[in-house]
């Protein structure tokens, strides 16, 4: 605040004779584009002199002491003239000219197409003379067609010539389009953009997924599109664009295309126009991007010429979306402007700060019963609180606060602090639910109600132009408006949990048709957060997210209002992604709104966020191969290769291996499968992968499984449909199973190690997950959680039906599928018969059989069906301290893993017997370093240690933090050498950097360890735990390793690891390959001299100590996760020897700690196995 005051009289001091100022700045824009589509923060520099200014070699920066500051290309600012820079952190230092090569208005040939258009029409030869000549745009209705198509039409293709001279001159070329619904875009036959529309390509009748309204006839602008690998489509001389414009029905109420093709040249080019304003690309003075972004929360930029003399600084601190600070065009003096002005002069308009006071209530509202009498506080002189009681935004002629609110019924209170000349803060919100009783948490919405409900304006409307059915094409609902908000979210209890100011969107498909709609909510900058930082789902390693939904159920609504998240959630702890949910009650304004789930939304922030990776490194693909983030280059390459090549030929199979997650791919089609989800997967797939990884599947969006189909909701056999064939046949429906979405799994399986995988991973799940009684009782479960809320739901949306009646389809379906599901998998693939497999263990304590190297089954009896023709492996997996001895029935060997060849019904039996060989000590988990400094980033990395007095071999171990799917596996001949260490890294240069001496070190692994809170585990190649560490960043646990140069070090090998107090931060950068530094050490524990035995131990475990101090002792006994289990003894010990016996009778078997503490600070932690 101090400062935000000194910079509002601060005077612009020019200290050497270049009369260059830094002029203006936004530090958080939403509004302004740049070439990429893009809203970076800029900076405006003005020559305020008489003479041209080389800016060549100077420097800028947002550093005060920068010695590698962002430098200037050769270029002059004349006098009067204005530069902007982009401060984007893209590091541009390359001068570049916008010229627009073709433009709304220039003649394209063009048909509206009655029947296929020739394959080749996209092509530069194509004989385009029969087709009809016109201006462009191209539709109907809106006012903004320059050549009518008549109204209903379903599509119009449209074709046009330009031409490059200089490619090599080119940096980069944009389409910019707007359109309504959707497109698909061609260069010289290449596909470069399309958006809302399925088929590779559509066909000539396609209708588009869903309604898209066209933006410039509104004053918006249109999408654009950066055309990846330009250089390899266009061509010296004639080009041509082709487009397809697609209407969403033959009853719409518009169509319209209008594109822009830009390119960007590196020197100035007399090809093309100037762009028009619309597209919103300035002069050549504003190609330049920085090597820095902007910190809206404040933060010095520094200007220097090119011997390094500051020229102009400029301060600023939380600085609002969307508005700027700058000199004023009255005085030198640093103002703030909300009407920003880039590369033209500063605004006449202008306010001397920005409030930054905070509204405080005295109560801050959920479940009340007694009158309240609110109080509002905040404000500092100078400032005046004023408010709302009808959840409209407040503004100067809003209530004047003066005295406590009386609040006696449900109320919604806005208010927000002004000052006179200065710009106003965010408002706050506060909601009171009288006589309300939730047995869930309930969520408030409130925004403007011009926001959502104004005909012309508001974003649940239908307005003026919505078709006459269901969903109501056209519809306010279907823009992708977002408007102001703020939510709420209350326990059950009815307290505040958290609130905040965001972005808020209609969301969903055809779902937006019902009468209560469901609503993406998004942090920005311009509402005041960046992200929202909450952990909505307590199952989640994560709590920040830049965005999240709450969903009406989609297609389910008012139906079961759970088969979604039901569905969904049933893959648990399986290798897909999947969105959280968490069931809330709702209200919109104060009125009741019914049930929502919170659910994360599906984008790449909610890959970074599972995977623990940056977003810049994430390619997320939606239906056949669109672009929803990054890029899809090396998907087409996959497809093309997968459409031209045999996959029965293990080589060919091999390489799809290396661009695929296979066990991905397989779990997220199986369930797909077996829910009968026929709403996919021509419909509802998204992919993705990160930098250097494999495609992977997510699934979402599963409402029309398990007996839902839209066009037959009150049939309950669905459980017969045969959906194996529906995706293996490849036979073409309009919508759901075109062979482009089924292409990948038809090829797959033409592989026999792929088809005995997919078999055999099926019939896995048939034997454990969905099991009738499995799935029975987890959709149960997840009703029950709504079920006290249901019947207000339905009552509001006046609906007499009864959502259990689909839950009991759902349950129909549970009970009936498997064994059609086995059927048609005889069918489809051809096998002869399943037979039931029968596993006995009559010591499941000793170890358990790892069917297929997938289900762990650790009971004494167990049994499944499998396929002929259709080898499973079974291998046994003794537990610690135990060994495998040998396998009977069907099978007599002795190694740990055996093929069985199914050909009739089998039984076999694995059986373990206690290890008499001495037992090893467990491999140690012994240093992590989870969040790097930024001026010594090492990246992620963890330390090993072998406390053994031999080497151990840990070939194929795994290595994994507390998401199951993130693993690494050592390679071949990883071995730690005795009492010695290896590291595990997750960035290999970044470390070697860092720790150049350091050798002994692998990697590299493709997740990141969280800075909250995650854990650290590491298994055996049987994935037998070996050793396990729960951290969090906060107490009790050290917190200097959240990037302030420290790790996570432990104190001493041999102390418990799972504890915190056994962990210390000290050491800067930490001390990876050595021992943990001495600042760490506690009193030294070998003051306890001590042994167990017998160790293992059946019954009584001695506990003998060897006493040189005389002190206070505690004896305390733990298990692996560090849980105290019982304290054994307390009291002095005498000097010498003493015998302390422990019955272990009460304890199963498994591993233990024996913890000794002294009042002095002496300890010592011992393992004992207890058979």
């Amino acid at each position: 605040m101090n400062l935000i005051r000194l910079c509002c009289f601060l005077l612009f001091t020019q200290i050497y004779s270049q009369d260059i100022r830094i002029n203006e700045l936004v530090a958080s824009n939403s509004i302004i584009f740049e070439e990429d589509g893009d809203t970076s923060d800029w900076i405006e520099l003005y020559n305020y002199g008489s003479t041209p200014v080389s800016l060549i070699n100077w420097s800028i920066s947002d550093e005060e002491e920068d010695s590698n500051p962002w430098v200037f290309p050769d270029v002059t600012l004349n006098e009067d003239e204005y530069m902007l820079l982009w401060a984007s952190d893209k590091n541009r230092g390359q001068l570049t000219y916008p010229r627009t090569l073709i433009t709304e208005g220039d003649l394209f040939k063009y048909i509206v197409p009655t029947s296929s258009v020739s394959s080749n029409w996209t092509s530069i030869n194509y004989n385009d003379n029969s087709w009809s000549e016109g201006s462009s745009g191209f539709g109907y209705s809106d006012g903004d067609d320059n050549t009518y198509i008549p109204y209903g039409t379903l599509s119009v293709f449209t074709r046009k010539d330009f031409t490059i001279s200089d490619i090599n001159n080119i940096v980069s070329l944009i389409l910019d389009i707007d359109y309504d619904d959707g497109f698909v875009a061609y260069i010289n036959g290449f596909e470069v953009a399309r958006a809302n529309i399925n088929g590779s390509p559509p066909a000539y009748n396609a209708t588009t997924n869903t309604d898209n309204e066209a933006q410039i006839y509104v004053g918006g602008y249109p999408d654009r599109f950066v055309i990846d690998n330009f250089q390899n489509i266009l061509i010296e001389g004639t080009n041509t664009l082709s487009i397809q414009a697609h209407n969403v029905s033959d009853t719409s109420s518009d169509l319209t295309i209008i594109p822009f093709l830009t390119a960007i040249f590196t020197t100035d080019s007399s090809q093309g126009i100037t762009p028009p304003d619309v597209l919103q690309y300035a002069s050549e003075n504003t190609s330049l991007h920085t090597d820095f972004k902007l910190s809206s929360s404040g933060e010095t930029i520094y200007l220097r010429d090119n011997s390094g003399n500051l020229v102009d600084s400029l301060s600023f601190e939380n600085l609002q979306s969307d508005v700027s600070i700058g000199i004023s065009t009255n005085s030198s003096e640093l103002v703030y402007f909300q009407t920003t002005t880039p590369n033209d002069e500063n605004d006449n308009s202008e306010s001397a700060g920005i409030v930054s006071s905070v509204v405080q209530f005295s109560d801050d509202g959920g479940s009340v019963n007694n009158t309240i009498n609110l109080s509002l506080s905040g404000n500092e002189d100078g400032e005046y609180i004023r408010y709302t009681l009808d959840s409209s935004e407040p503004d100067y002629t809003s209530i004047f606060y003066d005295s406590p609110i009386q609040i006696n019924s449900t109320t919604v209170v806005r208010a927000k602090i002004f000052k006179n000349n200065y710009i106003p803060g965010y408002s706050d919100t506060r909601s009171y639910f009288y006589n309300i009783n939730h047995d869930i948490p309930f969520v408030s919405i409130v925004s403007d109600p011009y926001n959502l409900f104004d005909n012309d304006y508001g974003i649940y409307e239908l307005g003026d132009d919505a078709d006459d059915g269901f969903p109501y094409f056209g519809a306010n609902f279907w823009e992708d408006w977002e408007r102001p908000a703020h939510f709420s979210l209350f326990n059950p209890n009815g307290e505040l949990e958290i609130e905040f100011n965001a972005g808020i969107k209609i969301f969903g498909g055809y779902s937006r048709g019902n009468a209560q709609k469901s609503f993406a909510f998004f942090a920005r900058g311009q509402y005041g957060l960046s992200e929202f930082d909450y952990p909505f789902f307590s199952e989640l390693n994560y709590s920040k997210f830049q965005s999240f939904t709450l969903r009406n159920s989609g297609n389910d609504w008012l139906k079961s209002q759970i088969k979604d998240a039901a569905v969904t959630s049933l893959m648990s702890g399986t290798d897909l992604e999947y969105q959280s949910h968490q069931s809330v009650a709702s209200y919109v304004n104060g009125d009741y709104w019914g049930l929502y789930k919170i659910r994360e939304k599906v984008n790449e922030h909610f890959l970074a966020s599972k995977a623990n990776i940056s977003v810049d490194d994430i390619d997320l693909l939606t239906n056949d191969a669109e672009v929803l983030h990054g890029t899809n280059e090396d998907y087409i390459n996959l497809r093309n290769f997968m459409s031209i090549n045999n996959l029965a030929y293990s080589s060919n199979y091999n390489y799809v291996k290396t661009q695929v997650d296979i066990d991905n791919f397989i779990i997220y089609n199986v369930i797909q499968i077996y829910g009968d989800n026929r709403d996919w997967p021509g419909n509802n797939i998204k992919y993705w992968k990160s930098d250097g990884g494999k495609w992977r599947w997510i699934l979402y969006d599963t409402d029309f499984s398990f007996s839902g189909q839209w066009w037959a909701w009150d049939v309950n056999n669905h459980y017969l449909v045969n959906s194996l064939n529906f995706v293996l046949s490849g036979n073409q429906t309009n919508w759901a199973n075109a062979p482009w979405a089924t292409l990948m799994l038809r090829r797959l399986i033409e592989n026999i190690e792929f088809r005995n995988k997919f078999v055999n991973r099926y019939a896995d799940e048939l034997n454990t997950r969905f099991l009738a009684s499995n799935v029975v009782q987890h959709f149960n479960d997840i009703y029950d959680v709504i079920l006290d809320e249901v019947p207000d739901h339905m009552e509001r949306w006046n609906s007499n039906d009864n959502p259990y009646y689909f839950v009991e389809q759902m349950i129909n379906f549970a009970v009936n599928r498997p064994d059609y599901a086995k059927e048609h998998i005889l069918i489809e693939l051809d096998l002869p018969n399943y037979h039931k497999v029968s596993l006995e263990n009559s010591t499941p304590e000793f170890g358990f059989i790892r069917v297929n190297n997938n289900l762990k089954i650790q009971e004494l009896a167990w049994n499944g069906d499998y396929f002929e023709e259709v080898p499973i492996t079974l291998k046994a997996v003794p537990e610690f301290g135990y060994t495998f001895s040998h396998w009977s029935g069907a099978n007599n060997s002795t190694d740990e893993e055996i093929t069985l060849d199914i050909n009739n019904d089998e039984f076999v039996e694995a059986h373990f017997v206690e290890d008499q060989t001495p037992t090893d000590l467990n491999i140690v988990i012994n240093e992590i370093n989870y969040k790097s400094s930024d001026d010594f980033n090492s990246n992620d990395w963890v330390e090993l240690y072998n406390p053994n007095s031999y080497a151990v071999d840990i070939s194929n171990w795994i290595f994994s933090d507390d998401n199951d799917a993130n693993i690494y596996e050592f390679p071949e001949n990883t071995i730690i050498q005795e009492e010695s260490y290896l590291v595990i890294v997750k960035d290999i240069d970044d470390f070697s950097y860092s720790f150049a001496e350091i050798s002994n070190y692998v990697g590299e692994f493709d997740f990141g360890l969280s800075s909250s809170s995650d854990a650290i585990r590491l298994f055996n190649s049987e994935m037998v735990i070996q050793d396990e560490v729960y951290y969090t960043s906060s107490f009790p646990w050290p917190n200097l390793g959240n990037g302030d140069g420290y790790t996570l070090e432990l104190i001493s090998p041999s102390l418990d690891n799972s504890l915190p107090e056994n962990w210390t931060n000290f050491n800067e950068h930490g001390s990876p390959n050595e021992v943990n530094s001495p600042t760490a050490n506690i009193n030294s524990t070998e003051q306890i001299k001590s042994v167990l035995w017998p160790n293992p131990v059946e019954n009584t475990l001695n506990i003998t100590l060897n006493i040189d101090y005389l002190d206070n002792y505690t004896i305390e006994l733990y298990d692996l996760k560090g849980v105290n289990l019982k304290e054994i003894f307390r009291g002095n010990l005498d000097l010498g020897d003493s015998n302390l016996f422990y019955n272990t009778d009460n304890l199963s078997s498994g591993v233990y700690l024996i913890k000794i503490s002294s009042d002095n600070g002496i300890n010592k932690i011992m393992k004992f196995i207890k058979r």
